[in-house]
């Protein structure tokens, strides 16, 4: 496989989806030379940090910086003892409203000097999210133009909230289309293409990061009312696929990240680190038999100080 020239295509799968960094910081010690980078849902939101510039140690530093607990931002019926979340479904079709995520990843971009697209050389990066209104895959920032919107003065960041609105987590994100005459709903891309392939350039070869989990370690969940039937189904779209042989195509290298499926963001800054350089170690070992062993110093992985953490409230 080529290192010069590669597509780096990274699989949604949950918050713990960062071991997705880990495996790309890896991969770039080795040599791989990411030229386009693009993703869904928590694939997405690596993607997007690959494609802005970070490098391994910058990677690390990212995910550990993040206040992941804290980019929850509940509507406010949640407060409503008992049956606050199955209100929350109701009226506002998500319990938390996805704008702390935006946020967040807006000020990750913006300390590498990216606000919208047109910041970003052409083709650089690519996020699917679901057209809800229409029931269509849609990928960002290429089918814009189709809602009558520029992509070159889109967030790059709202294109990530768009890619990662879990349904019946994140409320969708509601875009006024002068194209279309009306206000289009846009959620998780996993819904179009959790492993978003075919969205990447063609003749180029792709580095797949793809995620997996053991065997045998799924537990029971009982469904009790709405809410828990809400988390259930969006938790078996996630981890179901695990136990499918995964496709092949062609002039394509797959790296296997173990993660274990999860839509808990209550990740301290040790965990987080965890997570990522797990991620990291899996695909080094499997990088080293594929391109070679490390060609830059590998440092000492993440460095999570709990002062660095954003709080990003608001």
């Amino acid at each position: 496989m080529s290192v010069t020239h590669v597509s780096g295509v990274f699989e949604g799968g949950g918050v713990r989806g960062i071991a997705l960094a880990g495996a790309a910081a890896a991969a770039m010690e080795r040599g791989v030379e990411f030229e386009e980078a693009v993703g869904t849902s928590a694939g997405g939101l690596v993607a997007s940090l690959v494609a802005a510039g970070y490098d391994p140690e910058g990677l690390a530093t990212a995910v550990c910086s993040v206040d992941w607990p804290g980019l929850l931002d509940p509507v406010w019926v949640t407060r409503i003892k008992g049956v606050g979340p199955h209100l929350a479904l109701f009226f506002h079709r998500g319990l938390y409203k996805g704008k702390r995520l935006e946020k967040e990843w807006g000020r990750l971009l913006k300390a590498k000097g990216i606000r919208t697209f047109g910041d970003l050389p052409a083709g650089r990066l690519r996020v699917v999210t679901t057209d809800l209104s229409h029931q269509a895959g849609v990928v960002l920032p290429d089918d814009l133009p189709h809602y009558g919107i520029d992509p070159d003065t889109f967030p790059v960041a709202r294109a990530l909230r768009m890619s990662a609105a879990v349904p019946f987590m994140f409320k969708p994100v509601r875009l006024e289309s002068p194209t279309v005459g009306e206000d289009v709903l846009f959620a998780d891309g996993a819904m179009a293409s959790n492993y978003p392939i075919e969205a990447a350039s063609p003749g180029r070869p792709v580095l797949g990061f793809r995620l997996f989990q053991d065997a045998g370690t799924h537990p029971h969940i009982g469904v009790k009312g709405p809410f828990t039937l809400a988390r259930t189904v969006v938790l078996s779209g996630i981890q179901a696929r695990y136990g499918l042989p995964p496709a092949k195509y062609a002039d394509e290298t797959v790296i296997r990240v173990p993660v274990s499926a999860d839509l808990d963001f209550d990740l301290s800054p040790t965990e987080a680190e965890e997570v990522f350089m797990r991620g990291k170690r899996a695909a080094g070992e499997q990088l080293d038999d594929l391109v070679g062993p490390v060609v830059a110093p590998a440092g000492d992985g993440a460095h999570c100080e709990p002062e660095e953490r954003s709080r990003g409230r608001g």
